[in-house]
């Protein structure tokens, strides 16, 4: 399971509720309807986001007028972290995917919690930390070919389900509605070779699809065909 590292987290405000309590009084909540934007790549990075629920996407410019997902953030993720902590323009975008339910904080209140509130200073370096390894994890993972990029993808996307049970070996279904095109820009593919990808992994037997929905037949199957290089 080394592969999936980056997916065994918590809510973000797990085991410091008082601190979660504090950073309530002083937020602002606010609920989006799918497909808002929250901010541009660019704008000034004045605030960071508790996602309370829904699903956020994180993007930027992949060059040619194109754009690529870099992410995505479910609940009970923090998004807009570092651009705070550095007073710089936002590096990417934030759009929500779902209908989402938001907590927004300013800098200069969330400034103050770091250093009223030592755990969650300690929270945000772990969390900024884990981030940049994921990063270079990801930079080296381009290297593989789209097989292995799409099948991490959807590991990934499937992961809030799978972490509920303990039945690794049974179908699962994505429970995210994501179209090729955005499952394509995620991988850093086209949305042809994506599709022919996903009709070489039903002919293997490892997903079957339900309109935009897929499911995973035998998720610890793929991981283990992803972990040695088998797709």
């Amino acid at each position: 399971m080394n592969t999936f590292w980056h997916l065994e987290k918590e809510d973000f405000f797990k085991g410091i509720d008082d601190v979660k309590r504090v950073f309530l009084e002083n937020s602002h909540r606010q609920e989006l309807a799918k497909n808002e934007t929250v901010f541009l790549e660019g704008d000034a990075g004045d605030s960071c986001f508790y996602i309370e629920s829904g699903l956020v996407r994180i993007f930027g410019s992949a060059g040619f007028g194109k754009e690529m997902t870099f992410s995505l953030r479910m609940r009970g993720e923090f998004f807009g972290l570092s651009e705070v902590l550095n007073s710089s323009p936002r590096k990417a975008g934030a759009q929500t995917a779902s209908a989402s339910v938001l907590y927004s904080i300013g800098q200069q209140a969330f400034e103050g919690m770091l250093r009223e509130h030592y755990p969650l200073a300690r929270r945000v370096i772990t969390l900024l930390g884990r981030r940049l390894r994921y990063m270079g994890d990801m930079v080296r993972r381009q290297n593989n070919d789209v097989a292995n990029r799409l099948a991490s993808l959807l590991i990934s996307l499937a992961y809030d389900t799978l972490r509920t049970t303990e039945e690794w070996d049974k179908p699962c279904e994505i429970p995210l509605n994501i179209p090729q095109e955005q499952l394509a820009s995620m991988v850093g593919s086209t949305q042809p070779t994506v599709s022919a990808t996903l009709q070489r992994f039903r002919t293997d037997g490892l997903i079957v699809g339900n309109g935009r929905r897929l499911v995973l037949l035998n998720p610890i199957e793929m991981i283990y065909r992803l972990d040695h290089n088998l797709l």
